[in-house]
């Protein structure tokens, strides 16, 4: 199967076996506080973390992460993640109905500073106790976040 995609009209060749998107997000925890962030666009709730870039997928994963928490919250952080992911879930892309899976880690905070990208414009360290996720959060992200807290409060 083939298709044509993009301002550049690049042929894309697709297997049977289909075609679909990485995301890692990171559940960044400050002792028993979650980050949770709002997306600009959608202004719904959001987690530090996107896709894997084409480049990426063969490289260390881990690299790819940290791009994206970089580019997000800034450079200044010292953050300390687990390097394997501790659940999967899948959604479609919104842009372009692609199928996607999403890569959960855990990190925990150690310093520095947040400094939001422009994707989002709100972060707030919730405690994971008492927070209700359906006030910002829907979809696929809502359930990666009920599960996180079900699982990992």
């Amino acid at each position: 199967m083939t298709s044509t995609a993009g301002a550049k009209n690049r042929i894309i060749e697709v297997s049977k076996n289909g075609l679909f998107q990485l995301t890692q997000k990171l559940f960044l925890r400050d002792k028993d506080h979650l980050l949770v962030l709002r997306d600009k666009k959608s202004g719904t709730g959001d987690l530090p973390g996107g896709r894997m870039t084409e480049g990426e997928f063969f490289g260390d994963w881990r690299i790819s992460l940290m791009r994206e928490i970089e580019e997000e919250l800034g450079t200044s952080l010292t953050l300390e993640i687990d390097p394997e992911p501790v659940f999967t879930k899948k959604h479609r892309v919104e842009e372009g109905n692609f199928p996607c899976i999403i890569l959960a880690y855990r990190a925990n905070f150690l310093t520095g500073e947040i400094r939001l990208s422009d994707e989002h414009d709100y972060f707030e360290w919730v405690d994971l106790k008492t927070y209700n996720p359906k006030i910002l959060f829907s979809a696929y992200m809502l359930d990666a976040v009920e599960f996180y807290i079900q699982h990992f409060k």
